[in-house]
């Protein structure tokens, strides 16, 4: 009894406290300061689109406004300063429009302001610039202004696109739906200059013929067609997964990728089992780097690869299943972080249990290394008698990383070991994980430079940027080192 009668009076002293208090905070007024010298503040000046795909639309990108002063303020109006004919669309506040009137933000309180924009076709060759502005106009007559500006390029598009015809796809920009093949038969040749922008999942598989022969001066680039960012300091062309990536078929042989940057894919290249005698794939002066899975797999294939980098996947950078492949003047180097991943290079002389000999896996003048203590594994087994050398391979004149002792397949290698101060990373001028930025190019403290043969100076005599090698000082890897300008 003596309970209720104290619950019965804590209801009532609340109910004479609580209520009114409610009441006067519900019918108080907030007031909107007319003072000219409050400001509303932005958490950029600028939105900026960069690069677009003209009659596309584009990713939504956004801005906070704050209201840092004591007292509200009243927006009376918001506007583009084009009047809605630049193509950009603005969502203020959750009202969309090209003209929108009394927006309130209260005193240390903020709204969102998202745009958007759609830009025509331009006829140009290069990315033209397109401009707007966004007003905010206070109820005390102060204006303010955002900047709204983008960068459209026209591109070509291709959804579900069959070759079955030979055909040459010229310099520009494509953007790839629905994958792309090539028939059986057929050759496609990419002009140098060539630059594929392939959709989500979207693949490029080549059941005939791919010449892909690009220049130092205009590569040809295989990536996703996402041109904005996950975060402000990362695009999306720096994460791995955007699309599906290059797989030629069985059928497909003699094919060639010269001067090719192909990136951020699923998986890089890989050449499926087929014609072992015939030379499948041919490599030179390229650039493989940030794979989901294997950056380039080889299968019982006939392959060379030279001049070339191939670097972080969360598979293996270069995974060789049996077959007859030689690598000369490439870095192959695994620092990719996203997810737990394999070493930089895998040698198999089996697949599924059944054998796959590897007649010869052959790397000269190259650089193999990464993050771990040992990049370089080996998947060998006995074939026996019935399949003799079934398991040749040989490293010479290379820097590598690996655990090699007594194995006669080494020679003249320089170990890249844990206890030296250029181990891994301090091989190369940037390897940063914070930003996935990575500039495979040597360091003065490398232990790669010198430590090549003069025997491929005739056949490669520049490097993966042009540079010349010089006789007696052949730096092992894609890149030869340079001495960096004097400031």
């Amino acid at each position: 009894m003596i309970f209720d009668n104290t619950m019965k009076f804590i209801c009532r002293l609340l109910s004479v406290i609580i209520i009114p208090a409610l009441l006067v905070a519900c019918d108080e007024e907030v007031g909107f300061s007319v003072n000219p010298s409050l400001r509303l503040s932005f958490s950029r000046d600028t939105i900026t689109f960069d690069t677009i795909f003209t009659t596309v639309g584009s990713p939504t990108a956004g801005l906070l406004v704050h209201n840092y002063n004591r007292e509200s303020l009243r927006i009376r109006n918001v506007m583009l300063g084009s009047g809605g004919q630049s193509g950009f669309n603005v969502l203020v506040d959750g009202q969309y429009g090209t003209n929108i009137n009394d927006i309130e933000v209260r005193a240390k309180d903020s709204i969102f302001v998202y745009a958007s924009v759609r830009l025509e076709s331009n006829g140009a060759d290069v990315p033209l610039q397109v401009k707007d502005s966004l007003l905010f106009t206070l109820e005390s007559g102060v204006q303010q202004k955002v900047m709204l500006l983008a960068y459209g390029r026209d591109v070509t598009f291709l959804r579900a696109e069959n070759v079955a015809a030979d055909r040459t796809i010229g310099k520009g920009h494509y953007v790839i739906y629905d994958s792309l093949t090539v028939a059986p038969g057929a050759t496609l040749t990419l002009a140098e200059g060539a630059t594929l922008y392939f959709h989500d999942r979207a693949f490029l598989k080549v059941e005939g013929r791919l010449l892909a022969a690009g220049s130092k001066e205009h590569p040809i680039i295989m990536r996703g067609d996402r041109t904005d960012n996950m975060f402000s300091y990362l695009p999306y062309d720096r994460v791995p997964g955007q699309w599906g990536g290059v797989v030629f078929a069985s059928t497909s042989n003699e094919n060639v990728l010269s001067h090719c940057d192909i990136h951020s894919a699923r998986y890089g290249v890989r050449v499926e089992q087929g014609d072992t005698a015939a030379q499948r794939i041919t490599i030179e002066s390229s650039k493989l780097y940030n794979f989901d899975g294997n950056a380039l797999e080889l299968n019982m294939a006939h392959a060379t690869v030279s001049n070339s980098l191939i670097a972080n996947a969360q598979g293996n950078c270069v995974k060789v299943v049996g077959g007859d492949v030689s690598f000369v003047h490439c870095t192959i180097a695994n620092f990719y972080v996203w997810k737990e991943r394999d070493v930089a290079l895998a040698l198999y002389n089996n697949a599924d249990g059944e054998p796959a000999p590897l007649r010869r896996a052959l790397f000269a003048n190259c650089m193999i290394t990464g993050s771990r203590s040992d990049e370089v594994m080996g998947y060998l087994t006995d074939l026996g008698d019935t399949i003799p050398g079934g398991s040749n391979y040989r490293f010479e004149n290379s820097f590598v990383n690996t655990v090699a002792e007594g194995d006669t397949c080494f020679v003249d290698v320089t170990f890249d070991v844990q206890e030296s101060s250029s181990f891994a990373a301090g091989n190369f001028k940037l390897i940063d994980h914070e930003t996935f930025n990575y500039d495979f190019h040597l360091t003065g403290e490398s232990l790669a430079r010198g430590r090549a043969s003069d025997s491929y100076l005739e056949a490669l005599p520049y490097d993966l940027d042009g540079v010349p090698r010089e006789a007696g000082a052949v730096d092992a890897g894609c890149y030869q080192f340079v001495e960096p300008a004097e400031e």
